[in-house]
C-alpha cells in the first residue's frame, strides 16, 4: 500500500507539503527530489528564527555568491542546468540579487538556504514549470569587516567565518608598535620624566598661588586646599607647602615690621604735635600777659609816672613772644606734614605689597595654564610611546591595556559595545582598538580604570562580552582614560 506523509505548516507563510510515496524501488529519484523540496520549504519557514541563532550567516550587501540551478528532466532521465542562472552574483546595496530571467530577489537578512529556495520558487513561477528546480547558493567571498584605531594597518579586510576580535587584530598586523625599540623606549622614558617634572612644577605653582591668594586677601593662614594635598607625590607637596608657608610668614612679618616702624614714627609726630600745641598755648598766655603789661605801661607813660625806656622793653618782650609762637606754628605744620607722609607710606606699603601679589598671582595662573597644556601634550606623547612599546617591550604592559569595541548595524540602527578578545566578529562590523593607560592608586599599585556599566547590549549570537584583561569603558562614555591616537 502507498504511504501518505503530510507536513503541517509552522507559520502563515509555510505550505503543506504532501506527496504520495510509492514503492521505494519504483521512484527513488522522485522521492529524493520531493524530500529536498520539503527541506527548502522548512528552511524558508524558519528564516526569521535563524537570524538570532549563533553561527547562522545572514547575507548582506557586498557578499559574492556562487549560484547553480538545476532541475531533473524525467523524460530524458538526466539533470538540466540553467546556464543563464549559473555563476557569481553580488548582493547589491539594496540587499537584492539581480539574476537573468527571474529579476531581483531579496537576499539580505536571509541565509543561503533561504535564497536558494526563493530562486527555485521564483523560477518555477516564471518558467511555468511543473516542479521546483533545485538551486544551490554558496558564499564565494564574504563582505568585509573594518578595523580602526591602534593597530598596525587599519582598514577593510575580508571576513572569514568564526572570526574573533583577536584574529581581526592579527589580520591588521597586530597592535600599533614602532620600528626602533630603543628609540621608542627612550621616548617613553623621556616622556615619563617630563610628566614627573611637570607634575612637580605644577605642585610648586599651585602652592605659590595659594600663598599669593592668602596675601591678597590679607589672611593670617594659607588654605592650600584638599586637591593640592591629595595630589600625587606627597614629598613634593609637603616640600612645596612648607616652603610657601615659610615665605608667607617671612613676607608677612617683614610687612608688619615696616608698618610698625612707620606707626612708631606716626606716634612720635603725634607727640611732637601735642607738645608744640601745649607750647603754643603757653606762648599765647605769655603774649596775652605781655599785652596787658604793655597797656599798663602806656597808661603810666601818658600820665608821666614812668619813663619811656620801660615801654620799649615791654614792646620787645611782646614781640619776642609772638615770634616764638610763629616758630611753634611752623614746627606744628612740619610735624603734621610728616605725620601725613607716614600715614601715606603705610597705605603705599600695603598697596605695593598687594599689587605685587596680584601681579605674581596672574603670572602664576598663566604658568599653570602652560603647565597643563604641556602636561596634556606629554601625556599624549607618553601614551603613543607606550602603545608602540606593546609590540617591542614588556615594560609598557603594566601601564597600557588594549580595549576593543564593536559597532554593528542592524537595519537602520547601530549599536556599540565593549568586547572581549574572543568575541565573534560579523561581516560589516567595525572593530575599534584603543590603548588605555592604567592608573596607580595611593599604594603605588597599578589598577585598571573603572567606568560605568555599558548600557548597550550586543545583538544575540555576536559572542561579545567584557574582557577580563583590561579596564574597559563603554564607547559612549563622556570621559575616557588617556588613549593613544587612533591611526
Amino acid at each position: 500500500m502507498d504511504k501518505v506523509l503530510q507536513v503541517q505548516p509552522v507559520s502563515r507563510s509555510a505550505k503543506i507539503c504532501t506527496w504520495a510515496m510509492g514503492p521505494f524501488k519504483e521512484d527513488l529519484m522522485r522521492l529524493r527530489s520531493i524530500a529536498a523540496g520539503c527541506v527548502l520549504l522548512f528552511a524558508g519557514s524558519f528564516a526569521a528564527a535563524a537570524a538570532d541563532e549563533p553561527g547562522r550567516y545572514l547575507l548582506g550587501p557586498q557578499d559574492h555568491l556562487t549560484i547553480r540551478v538545476y532541475d531533473l528532466r524525467r523524460n530524458a532521465g538526466e539533470a538540466y542546468s540553467w546556464t543563464a542562472l549559473n555563476g557569481q552574483f553580488v548582493v547589491a546595496a539594496d540587499g537584492t540579487v539581480s539574476m537573468p530571467l527571474i529579476g531581483q530577489i531579496k537576499a539580505a537578512g536571509g541565509t543561503t538556504v533561504d535564497l536558494a529556495h526563493a530562486i527555485g520558487v521564483t523560477l518555477k513561477q516564471v518558467a511555468d514549470l511543473a516542479e521546483t528546480p533545485a538551486a544551490s547558493v554558496e558564499v564565494a567571498t564574504y563582505r568585509p569587516f573594518y578595523i580602526i584605531g591602534a593597530v598596525q594597518q587599519p582598514g577593510k579586510y575580508e571576513y572569514q567565518p568564526g572570526l574573533t576580535v583577536l584574529q581581526a587584530v592579527s589580520t591588521a598586523q597586530g597592535l600599533m608598535r614602532g620600528t626602533d625599540p630603543r628609540s621608542i623606549q627612550r621616548d617613553a622614558v623621556t616622556s615619563r620624566g617630563e610628566l614627573r617634572n611637570l607634575a612637580a612644577e605644577r605642585v610648586s605653582l599651585a602652592a605659590k598661588l595659594a600663598r599669593l591668594e592668602a596675601e591678597i586677601a590679607g589672611a593670617d593662614t594659607i588654605n592650600f586646599g584638599n586637591d593640592l594635598r591629595a595630589s600625587a607625590g606627597k614629598a613634593y607637596v609637603e616640600q612645596a607647602t612648607r616652603g610657601e608657608q615659610l615665605l608667607f610668614d617671612t613676607r608677612r612679618n617683614a610687612l608688619k615690621a615696616e608698618i610698625k616702624t612707620i606707626e612708631q614714627s606716626v606716634a612720635s609726630f603725634e607727640n611732637e604735635m601735642s607738645t608744640l600745641d601745649n607750647k603754643s598755648k603757653t606762648l599765647d598766655r605769655q603774649i596775652e600777659l605781655s599785652r596787658g603789661e604793655l597797656n599798663l605801661i602806656n597808661d603810666l607813660v601818658s600820665k608821666g609816672l614812668t619813663v619811656a625806656p620801660r615801654k620799649l622793653a615791654a614792646q620787645q618782650s611782646q614781640a619776642s613772644f609772638e615770634s616764638s609762637r610763629l616758630d611753634v606754628q611752623v614746627a606744628m605744620l612740619r610735624a603734621q606734614q610728616s605725620l601725613t607722609r607716614a600715614e601715606r607710606d603705610i597705605i603705599d606699603l600695603k598697596a605695593r605689597f598687594r599689587r605685587e601679589a596680584l601681579s605674581e598671582a596672574a603670572d602664576t595662573r598663566q604658568k599653570l595654564a602652560q603647565i597643563d597644556e604641556k602636561t596634556r601634550t606629554a601625556e599624549r606623547l607618553t601614551a603613543d610611546a607606550e602603545s608602540q612599546m606593546l609590540g617591542v617591550s614588556d615594560d609598557a604592559r603594566d601601564g597600557v591595556v588594549s580595549r576593543f569595541e564593536i559597532t554593528r548595524k542592524r537595519g537602520a540602527n547601530a549599536s556599540t559595545w565593549v568586547a572581549s578578545e574572543d568575541a565573534l566578529v560579523e561581516p560589516g562590523d567595525v572593530v575599534r582598538v584603543t590603548l588605555v593607560r592604567q592608573t596607580a592608586d595611593k599604594s603605588g599599585d597599578t589598577r585598571q580604570p573603572t567606568t560605568p556599566q555599558q548600557p548597550a547590549t550586543p545583538p544575540r549570537g555576536s559572542g561579545s562580552g567584557v574582557s577580563s584583561r583590561g579596564g574597559l569603558a563603554p564607547s559612549d562614555s563622556p570621559h575616557r582614560a588617556t588613549e593613544s591616537a587612533n591611526r
